[in-house]
């Protein structure tokens, strides 16, 4: 598999980004569809480690304002929730997950 990935925002997409196309790539495989504004922060390594977000409000923030309705992380960035300004949290769901398949769970639409 060949993956080409583009920041629409025009800034350079840096490491962190596994989680998102691990979910991108198995939704394509088994041709089922992502939840509408959805966001993935974290990472998930080739052997399935998960790695928290870095800089994760600033991230949070970002993809809030730009439209982000739901937005799945590791459960290492929840002691950072309470830095979290409510004016994000009102307009953005934030989801944990601690695994592969969590990802897929609350990423995937369920018909």
């Amino acid at each position: 598999i060949s993956v080409q990935i583009t920041n629409l925002l025009g800034r350079n997409v840096g490491s962190g980004i596994g989680a998102g196309v691990f979910a991108a790539i198995l939704s394509a495989i088994y041709k089922r569809q992502l939840r509408a504004g959805l966001g993935i922060l974290g990472d998930l390594s080739v052997s399935g480690a998960i790695q928290r977000a870095i800089n994760f409000g600033d991230k949070l923030a970002m993809l809030s304002e730009n439209g982000a309705k739901l937005v799945l992380t590791s459960m290492e960035n929840l002691a950072e929730m309470q830095n979290i300004p409510p004016s994000i949290l009102n307009n953005t769901d934030v989801n944990f997950f601690s695994n592969s398949q969590m990802i897929l769970q609350k990423a995937i639409l369920t018909e």
